[in-house]
């Protein structure tokens, strides 16, 4: 009896590690449990505490533009090249941040105005383009200024590969907290896409859902 109650406490005490385990790589700060409860259900692809590095990470939770979360890992070579295998297997689509047509989120957001565009800053006449009708949501990554570039769509630096692991049409937020999917063509008012942006030569990714 005795070993069959330490063996239910020991399952116990892992299962806890466990779920705590998921968001190793954020550090505590008062939207932290906001995070966690928001991006729970979706960074099952993120990497394990042993298999790679974090090295940056942001998000955003404006009701206003978009939820957010996006982290910069780092690997090994023996775990990078896991990463690649198991990303081209399961990514639905691959696009270049040079690529002449891509769906971003917030695309008018930019490393000065992040969050806040301009007037003369935004376009109307790219909320909805023809060529947008087979791409999936992307975001825009003006927040890292290492990887920084104001001259690709998606503000990210040419040598990357965007990955795309999933998107979907529709609301996958509490009525409260729904964004005003602005600056995306009606088909795409709102939804949720995740994925991963892949740089070979420095062997880093950036994880990153959004949702809006």
């Amino acid at each position: 009896m005795k070993k069959i109650i330490f063996f239910i406490f020991i399952l116990v005490i892992h299962s806890s590690c466990s779920n705590e385990d998921e968001f190793w790589f954020l550090d505590e700060d008062n939207d932290y449990s906001r995070v966690k409860t928001i991006f729970k259900n979706y960074i099952d692809f993120f990497p394990k505490y042993n298999q790679a590095t974090k090295e940056i990470v942001t998000w955003s939770l404006d009701k206003e533009t978009e939820f957010n979360l996006k982290v910069i890992f780092s690997f090994s070579q023996k775990e990078f090249k896991k990463l690649l295998k198991t990303v081209k297997k399961k990514s639905i689509a691959n696009y270049s941040p040079t690529d002449k047509c891509l769906l971003v989120l917030n695309r008018f957001d930019t490393h000065e105005n992040y969050g806040s565009p301009s007037s003369s800053e935004i376009k109307n006449e790219l909320i909805d383009l023809p060529c947008y009708n087979h791409l999936y949501p992307i975001p825009n990554f003006s927040v890292f200024s290492d990887y920084y570039s104001d001259k690709t769509t998606c503000k990210l630096k040419k040598d990357f590969s965007i990955y795309v692991l999933d998107a979907k049409h529709g609301i996958f937020l509490n009525n409260n907290e729904i964004t005003e999917g602005k600056y995306m063509p009606a088909n795409w008012k709102n939804g949720l896409a995740k994925g991963i942006a892949i740089n070979k030569k420095k062997r880093t990714a950036v994880y990153w859902i959004i949702i809006w």
